[in-house]
């Protein structure tokens, strides 16, 4: 099968070589043509995953059209600020008809409040609601790209779709699994970057276990809130693509959005930050877009509140956790 991915970064190339394990044909775009030639050169992107080479076989080009022309499957792995772009050129492309179009990427586009999916529905003419994948669960590229063993959800309405996808990715190493709720998972792989800021700032703050456990639940019931008001099914929170991201991503040392939280639980700015930050933090711009959402929504997130504060009006950490505690006392299910 030929595969054609949209976007050069570690979890884009991470998951060509997925595919290429899987025997499948694997070419790249990319915007840059210094990445195109440090890749084609060195197979290796030492700014992002140093020390993984990539197959020679791999071809890159800036030239979107020639990527996607005879793909059974795109996969688009860009920053979500990026997506409508790429989105606006991937339509005045001419793809397969019966082209399979997977988004990796998580966040909502902060002008429109879309989740990926409806950005590329929403730009893609020929593409159908049947032929999109949504792909996300608990996968850091810096485990992904060795080899070590991880689990994920493709969702989409069509099971022909999501299960074609499955097959596509599943070896010993990865296990797909499938599922018709795609604002769920989106939902989940979107709101989960923002909870990890959250996290960084208590592992800046020196908090406890107990404080990282609660933020992960609570955090969880926001999740669950804003995605149960947009139609998704309430179960999608509690698998992979919901508390199994939210746990890898709030917790782990190659989160970039825990990275972020951290410095900011230390009194850093935000803007020297992501400065000094090689890679994109998802969760900063996923949290204005998702504050907007939730008050289009009527959903009260006041975790997602509390960070958009601190990032960007200046508010003290410690001062947005003392008024998360004195919050008005509530049964926890409601």
């Amino acid at each position: 099968m030929k595969v054609a991915v949209l976007g050069t970064g570690g979890w884009g190339l991470t998951l060509g070589q997925v595919l290429h394990d899987n025997g499948h044909s694997l070419s790249f775009w990319t915007h840059s043509q210094e990445e195109v030639d440090l890749l084609t050169t060195e197979r290796e992107y030492k700014d992002k995953l140093p020390g993984v080479i990539f197959p020679e076989s791999f071809t890159y080009s800036t030239n979107m059209q020639s990527v996607v022309a005879d793909a059974d499957l795109i996969l688009l792995v860009v920053p979500s600020q990026f997506m409508e772009g790429v989105a606006k050129t991937l339509g005045t492309c001419k793809a397969k008809e019966n082209a399979v179009v997977v988004s990796a990427t998580k966040g909502i586009l902060e002008t429109t409040l879309q989740r990926m999916s409806e950005v590329l529905l929403s730009n893609v003419s020929w593409l159908t609601p049947e032929k999109m994948v949504a792909f996300s669960g608990p996968t850091h590229a810096e485990e992904v790209s060795r080899r070590i063993y991880t689990a994920i959800v493709a969702a989409c309405p069509c099971e022909e779709s999501a299960k074609f996808v499955q097959l596509a990715f599943s070896n010993s190493y990865m296990r797909v699994y499938t599922s018709d709720d795609i604002v769920g998972v989106e939902i989940c792989g979107s709101i989960k970057n923002v909870i990890a800021i959250a996290s960084g700032v208590l592992y800046g703050l020196g908090a406890g276990d107990n404080t990282r456990a609660a933020l992960l639940t609570r955090g969880q019931a926001e999740m669950c809130r804003l995605g149960m008001a947009l139609g998704a099914n309430p179960h999608t929170f509690a698998g992979l693509a919901g508390m199994g991201d939210l746990i890898v991503t709030c917790l782990s040392e190659h989160s970039r959005n825990r990275y972020v939280g951290e410095h900011i639980g230390k009194g850093e700015s935000l803007d020297q930050i992501l400065k000094d930050m090689k890679m994109i933090a998802e969760g900063v711009p996923t949290c204005r877009s998702a504050k907007a959402l939730a008050e289009k929504s009527g959903v009260e997130m006041p975790l997602v509140n509390a960070i958009y504060e601190s990032l960007f009006n200046g508010k003290s950490a410690l001062e947005s956790i003392r008024e998360l505690m004195g919050r008005e006392l509530k049964s926890e299910i409601w």
